[in-house]
């Protein structure tokens, strides 16, 4: 997913570099066995190896009882075999260092040039579950983790990644916070997840924080810093056992919403400015799709139309919550994206 940034040919080069280093210490232990196989002609060849090796790595557990000959030609390969075992270390890791630190330039570039996007501060359980969700949503997001692991699992999901402390605002700013949609905070500290809404807030006040609370005092003191919506997921799974309970088909409708490969979904799309969807009302889009129920419109100055007729029209910026088959809320949510006038329309 990445692209890369240095000059052509350069990481090739450094790889033949690399690939020539230990060719050539190879080629030390190759020759310094059999060398000391012609010499010492009862030796067997793990005995030739291994004095070759505790040769020229200079660890020296004795003459092994090698003749004079054998001696100069130790001596010998001592002064050239550590030379190269040296270069060859030395070389490898050069371009580990330089590979680390090329893939995170790397990175930043990219994330520097992305926009809207959503970041995730904590790449654990919640938070995989969370990039997933924005996948399928096609929603970019960007991964804050000081995990090496996490961020390289991150990584190999197809999600942009920093290694770092969430709490940190260079990080933050290096993850795009400025032009970011939203910030979700799922670390497994509370403290942690509340210093996030306080800082991200400060650097972009008008920035979607979503954060995660595991004490009710705790969620207070995120909604006090700023946090726009916050989630107790203990409190959530009380709620959601307790509604199964007491009205399990309602449950099981909601359940079936959250799906991919359900018949039923809930969904929110935003009409962009100048989008085909713009000017239309429920009652004309109903027409062309009609398995979508219209259940809110969040207006701008407004607040929520709950229940909007069929002749209310669709505004700029308007948030329309819908209820419907997922393949013809896709459609819908694509068409308020599209310029009127660029693209048509196409139903399937």
């Amino acid at each position: 997913m990445s692209t890369t940034i240095s000059l052509p040919g350069s990481e090739n080069h450094e790889a033949r570099i690399v690939m020539r280093a230990i060719a050539m210490s190879c080629g030390v232990v190759l020759v310094g066995t059999v060398g000391f196989m012609l010499i010492m002609p009862d030796w067997t060849l793990w005995r030739a190896i291994y004095f070759t090796l505790i040769t020229i790595t200079t660890v020296g557990f004795g003459d092994e009882g090698i003749s004079e000959n054998g001696q100069k030609f130790a001596a010998f390969l001592l002064v050239t075999g550590i030379g190269t075992a040296t270069w060859t270390l030395t070389t490898v890791v050069q371009y580990a260092v330089s590979y680390q630190f090329d893939w995170q330039r790397r990175m930043k570039k990219m994330i520097s040039t992305t926009s809207n996007h959503i970041i995730v501060c904590g790449f654990g359980r919640i938070g995989r579950t969370i990039c997933q969700e924005l996948a399928e949503s096609d929603v970019r997001c960007v991964v804050i983790d000081r995990d090496e692991d996490r961020v390289a699992e991150a990584v190999s999901n197809g999600h942009m990644a920093i290694i770092g402390d969430t709490t940190d605002e260079k990080i933050l700013r290096d993850a795009g916070l400025e032009r970011a949609r939203g910030i979700v905070c799922v670390t497994s500290s509370d403290a942690e997840n509340v210093f996030i809404t306080l800082t991200a807030r400060e650097i972009n006040p008008k920035v979607m924080i979503a954060s995660r609370a595991n004490a009710e005092t705790s969620a207070r003191r995120m909604e006090h810093a700023g946090a726009s919506l916050v989630v107790s997921p203990f409190l959530t799974a009380g709620v959601d056992l307790a509604r199964a309970i007491v009205k399990p088909h309602l449950a099981e409708l909601l359940r079936n919403s959250q799906r991919s490969d359900g018949d039923f979904a809930l969904s929110e799309v935003l009409v962009e400015a100048g989008s085909v969807l713009e000017g239309q009302t429920p009652r004309t889009y109903g027409q062309e799709e009609d398995s979508i129920a219209f259940i809110a419109i969040k207006r701008e100055g407004e607040g929520t139309i709950y229940r909007p007729g069929g002749q209310e029209t669709f505004r700029p910026h308007d948030i329309i919550i819908a209820a419907g088959v997922p393949d013809a809320l896709a459609r819908m949510s694509k068409t308020a994206r599209q310029v009127r006038g660029k693209q048509k329309l196409v139903h399937a």
